[in-house]
């Protein structure tokens, strides 16, 4: 018999509609019925892309959302009777609706499966996977309404879905992980914003009094201690790293490191007379151009960015960007 996961590493943020199956999990451990909503075909323009997820319960609390804040609602009433008379629903929204009442502002039409059947288990396997960052592939054939639990072996993703016929697949990759280096207010500034985002923080702080005002700011939690090899090699293709040191010596070892791993965002503090002499050092050192173009210098969609916040906004904007084009947020 398969164990159950723990609580599915929910941790807030703004992603955390992102991650609704996590919060139906619980849900459906604690005895409630609930219905994973999934938004499987847009025509014309729309909000939300097709994959965007909501899960409601039979008590009407739900999670995630699928258009601007105009049908979540009628989701939710949808949903309590798709788990009352215990059949799934593929539903048409907006344009092309037979609900004449309901209408989005965008003009587009919605395509909406109602899934009550996805099982105990599958939600297990999700969350489970999702803890041990594995992608997974949820494959559901919307005329049955079968669905399989499938391990995802890439590492670039072409699309976050894919549909064939009535069979549609919801690809769930690990959540965005955020390693910071450094020390100093603008460190500070890129945790307090990584943490507000959702993002899987890990902070690496080189002195006492960066790791105090850490903690001081409720995030002693996303401090490691652990050697550096030990922690690059835990990043993977959904991980993201950022340099926030003024000592630039210190810099060749971190980046050496940080390029063996798959992680799909380097970031480095520093002007461009800074990069590169660090480049230069790299390259010395055998590192590849490839790879050193691997790096963003001078880091952050900001240019010329001198406090914390513009600094934490345009690195994380750029970073952000980034992810989204491989797919790994919506």
């Amino acid at each position: 018999m398969m164990a159950d996961p723990g609580p599915g590493g929910l941790s807030g943020g703004l992603l955390a509609d992102e991650d609704v199956v996590s919060q139906m999990w619980q849900w459906v451990a604690d005895g409630r019925r609930a219905v994973l909503v999934t938004l499987v075909g847009v025509h014309g323009g729309a909000p939300r892309a097709p994959g965007a997820q909501m899960a409601v319960a039979d008590d009407g609390r739900h999670a995630g959302y699928l258009s601007g804040g105009c049908l979540e609602q009628a989701i939710v009433l949808e949903a309590q009777d798709v788990i009352s008379k215990e059949q799934n629903r593929l539903l048409r929204y907006g344009k092309g609706s037979p609900y004449i009442d309901i209408r989005l502002p965008c003009g587009s039409g919605l395509d909406i499966y109602f899934d009550q059947s996805i099982t105990r288990q599958h939600l297990a396997e999700l969350v489970r996977n999702r803890d041990r960052r594995q992608t997974t592939l949820l494959r559901t054939d919307l005329q049955t309404g079968q669905s399989v639990v499938v391990p995802f072996a890439g590492k670039i993703l072409r699309e976050a879905t894919l549909c064939a016929g009535d069979i549609f697949e919801r690809i769930y990759t690990p959540p965005v992980q955020l390693l910071l280096v450094g020390s100093g207010p603008g460190l500070l500034g890129l945790a307090s914003l990584g943490a507000a985002l959702g993002l899987s923080l890990r902070v690496l702080a080189v002195d006492d009094p960066t790791r105090v005002a850490l903690i001081s700011h409720g995030l002693g939690p996303s401090l490691v201690e652990m050697p550096l090899s030990e922690i690059t090699a835990e990043m993977d293709f959904a991980s993201a790293a950022v340099l926030v040191l003024h000592d630039h010596e210190r810099e060749p070892d971190i980046l050496s490191e940080l390029l063996r791993s798959d992680c799909f965002y380097i970031g480095a503090l520093g002007n461009h007379a800074v990069h590169r002499a660090r480049l230069a050092e790299l390259m010395r050192r055998g590192i590849s151009e490839t790879d050193c173009r691997r790096i963003r210098a001078p880091v952050g969609a900001i240019s010329g960015a001198k406090s914390k916040a513009t600094l934490a906004v345009g690195v994380l904007m750029e970073m952000m960007d980034e992810a989204k084009a491989r797919h790994l947020v919506p």
